[in-house]
């Protein structure tokens, strides 16, 4: 059995992949502005009726992935 050399780890790049990334950083952050209304208006019950705290974190965690994962596939200007 041969080792995996880090060059030949292939990161897929390109506009589809890149538009998934700007595309899932847009939606979670309407999610989450919609999340924090909820909150704000209906208090915790209301929180913990859509999720509580589980979805906060799912939430942020997709906003930070979905940043990284446009800053590494961002496609070069030519």
């Amino acid at each position: 059995m041969h080792s995996i050399h880090l060059k030949d780890v292939h990161i897929p790049k390109g506009p589809d992949l890149f538009a998934f990334s700007v595309g899932e950083v847009v939606l979670c952050c309407v999610a989450l502005f919609f999340f924090l209304v909820s909150w704000a208006v209906g208090g915790d019950e209301a929180k913990n009726s859509i999720g509580g705290n589980y979805s906060l974190v799912v939430l942020t965690l997709g906003i930070l992935i979905g940043a990284v994962l446009g800053v590494v596939t961002k496609p070069k200007a030519s």
